[in-house]
């Protein structure tokens, strides 16, 4: 998805999630004056570090391998 063409909505909602990210302890992709999660969310979203994808642009998740009980053999 191509933030800089998103409407106001979908940009504040993103922010919001990184904001989030943030907060949780996620390391700013920017160097910022502020210590305000919601203002450096902003600057990144602005600067085009924000990566954001609808559901239908998501990558495949890896296949799982999943191993019976007669392929695991602990030596």
């Amino acid at each position: 998805m191509d933030i800089n063409e998103a409407g106001l909505f979908k940009r504040v909602n993103i922010a919001a999630q990184r904001a989030r990210q943030l907060m949780q302890g996620a390391v700013p992709k920017i160097h910022s004056d502020s210590r305000k999660p919601a203002a450096i969310a902003i600057q990144e979203l602005d600067a085009g570090h924000v990566e954001a994808y609808t559901p239908d642009e998501l990558p495949d998740p890896p296949e799982e391998v999943l191993l019976d009980d007669e392929d695991e053999e602990l030596e």
